[in-house]
């Protein structure tokens, strides 16, 4: 009885298999058959084959791809545009600037000889930063520092608004100037007090941080006389565009002149570790001067 079931068992299956031979094989490339055959079989075929590679874009969508024109980049296209600043506001802020430039030096006088001295030699410079101690030493050095902060925002406003034409004369751009100039100056000595933190030349770094201070102080002085020229120049176009020239020509000269001097902070890293030395001099010397550079080259064309 077990091997009777067991038999027709294997019988069903073989059955099975035999009525599965007719069904339909999916990957059978059926619509290469000719039409005849597949009629005389009784095969009909599926609306579309599933195989075939159809294009996904539209026979125009490669010409109108071609004349997409890419949107240049602007990256002064976010700042405040238009006028609307009075020269009554700008009075104010350069008297005010007058002001906080006259409270720094006579905070203490001795402070801006010092700095005098520091910018002309370097046995200046020498007493300067031994005298310049803790927080009594330094205060006078801040204030003057902030004298240059606030003036070269300024600057910066001023020089924007003659090149492009008071494009970018109002209020909103010049606290953008004002906030952008401190933010530059002093995330600079925050990257020189981190590297001379991680690396073993501390107190070339303190050298040279102490000697940007001293520069910047100097140049904060002669800020405040070239802000009421520009300002309060005669707007003739061509004159006015001559006399920003020339001081823009002098400002490059006085950091040429501290490049000068820095370099001799540096020298002797140009023989011990020349890579070290050029890959500071590049990455946080000449890269940002070259970044700002272009931009502005950017805004005018």
């Amino acid at each position: 009885m077990f091997r009777t079931t067991f038999f027709s068992l294997i019988f069903l299956g073989f059955c099975t298999l035999l009525q599965s031979q007719n069904a339909a094989n999916p990957f059978e490339l059926l619509h290469r058959l000719p039409k005849e055959v597949l009629a005389a079989e009784g095969i009909s075929l599926p609306l579309a084959n599933p195989f075939d590679v159809v294009s996904h874009q539209a026979p125009l969508s490669a010409e109108t791809f071609a004349e997409y024109k890419p949107i240049a980049f602007n990256p002064f296209s976010v700042l405040p545009r238009g006028g609307g600043l009075s020269g009554g506001v700008m009075a104010l802020l350069l008297l005010a600037a007058f002001a906080f430039l006259t409270f720094s030096v006579a905070s203490n006088r001795t402070a801006v000889g010092k700095a005098w001295g520091g910018f002309l030699n370097d046995n200046g410079f020498a007493v300067a930063q031994r005298e310049a101690a803790g927080f009594v030493g330094n205060t006078p050095y801040f204030l003057l520092y902030g004298n240059f902060l606030f003036n070269a925002g300024i600057f910066t406003f001023l020089v924007t608004r003659v090149f492009q034409q008071e494009a970018f004369n109002n209020l909103p751009f010049l606290l953008i100037c004002l906030i952008g100039a401190a933010v530059v100056f002093l995330f600079k000595h925050l990257l020189l007090r981190i590297i001379g933190t991680l690396f073993p030349f501390e107190v070339e770094v303190r050298k040279y941080n102490f000697l940007i201070v001293i520069f910047n102080c100097v140049l904060g002085l002669f800020l405040v006389p070239f802000n009421l020229f520009i300002a309060f120049s005669a707007k003739a176009g061509s004159q006015q565009l001559l006399l920003v020239s020339w001081m823009l020509g002098l400002v490059a000269i006085f950091y040429a002149y501290r490049s000068l001097r820095a370099s001799s902070i540096g020298a002797k890293f140009l023989t011990q570790s020349p890579i070290h030395f050029l890959l500071y001099f590049c990455t946080v010397e000449i890269a940002p001067v070259l970044l700002l550079v272009k931009l502005a080259l950017m805004q005018i064309t």
